[in-house]
C-alpha cells in the first residue's frame, strides 16, 4: 500500500491460531498485539483504557490513529471478548475477504463483519507511516509527546532504544545527535543542532550528552471516547 504495508493476514491466522490454542489471553481483559519495531508503553495504555471506560466483559476495540481507516497494526487493542469473536469467525472471514491485503485491514474488516463495537482514541499511536514521504526512520522527536502509548516504526536498536528513553524521559532531543550529521546507525533528533566531535567513540548510539537521572514523563490522558 502507499504507507508500505504488507499483505500477511495468512501468517497471522496461523499466529491467532496459536494465540488460540494456548489461551493465556483469556486470563486478561484485554489483549495488545504491538509490532516488534513499535516502542509501547503498556502502563499508558492502562491509564488510556481507565479513563475510556468500555463496557465490562463486552467485545470491543480500539481504533488507535487519525489516519486513513483509523486502525493501524503496528499496536492493535481489544478486549478478551473480542479476541473470542475474532478467533471463532478468523477462517469465515478470510474466506470472505481474502488475505491479498495488510493485516490490520483484514482484522478490523472481521471484527466490524462480526458486529465487534469500536471505541475511538487517536493518542494510542503514533506512526510514521502516516505522514507520508520525507521522515527519517532514526529521528526520535515523536517521542517527546507522553500521552502517546506506542511509537512506530524503530526497526534499528538505537533507533527503538532512543525513542524509548526520550518517551520515559531519560533523555531528551538535545541529548542527541542532528539527523544532519548522524553516523550510520545513530538515533537522531531532527531539532537538534549537535554534531560529533572527532574523538566522539562510535559507540554513542546517536546521544552525544549523558546527563543525571531525570523522572519519568507522566501523563494524565483526557477523557477520549
Amino acid at each position: 500500500g502507499d504507507w508500505q504495508s504488507v499483505a500477511n493476514p495468512g501468517v497471522f491466522l496461523h499466529v491467532w491460531t496459536e494465540v488460540q490454542r494456548q489461551g493465556v489471553y483469556r486470563q486478561h481483559d484485554w489483549t495488545v498485539k504491538a509490532d516488534a519495531d513499535a516502542v509501547f508503553i503498556p502502563q499508558r495504555l492502562r491509564v488510556h483504557i481507565a479513563s475510556m471506560a468500555p463496557p465490562a466483559r463486552t467485545p470491543v476495540y480500539l481504533h488507535n490513529i487519525d489516519f486513513k481507516f483509523h486502525f493501524m497494526g503496528a499496536l492493535e487493542v481489544m478486549s478478551s471478548k473480542a479476541v473470542d469473536v475474532l478467533l471463532s469467525n478468523f477462517e469465515h472471514c478470510a474466506r470472505s475477504f481474502g488475505r491479498n491485503g495488510g493485516e490490520d485491514y483484514f482484522t478490523m474488516q472481521c471484527l466490524d463483519a462480526s458486529f465487534v463495537g469500536h471505541m475511538s482514541d487517536f493518542s494510542l499511536l503514533d506512526d510514521k507511516y502516516s505522514r507520508g514521504a520525507g521522515w527519517n526512520m532514526f529521528d526520535i522527536m515523536p517521542c517527546i509527546h507522553p500521552e502517546i502509548v506506542a511509537y512506530h516504526p524503530y526497526k534499528h536498536v538505537n533507533a527503538w532504544e532512543g525513542c524509548y528513553k526520550v518517551a520515559m524521559g531519560i533523555n531528551t532531543p538535545s541529548d542527541f545527535v542532528s539527523c544532519d550529521f548522524r553516523w550510520h546507525g545513530d538515533a537522531c533528533a531532527q531539532t537538534s543542532t549537535r554534531g560529533h566531535n572527532a574523538t566522539d567513540p562510535n559507540t554513542t548510539k546517536g546521544i552525544l550528552v549523558q546527563p543525571p537521572g531525570r523522572l519519568p514523563a507522566v501523563f494524565s490522558p483526557p477523557l477520549t471516547r
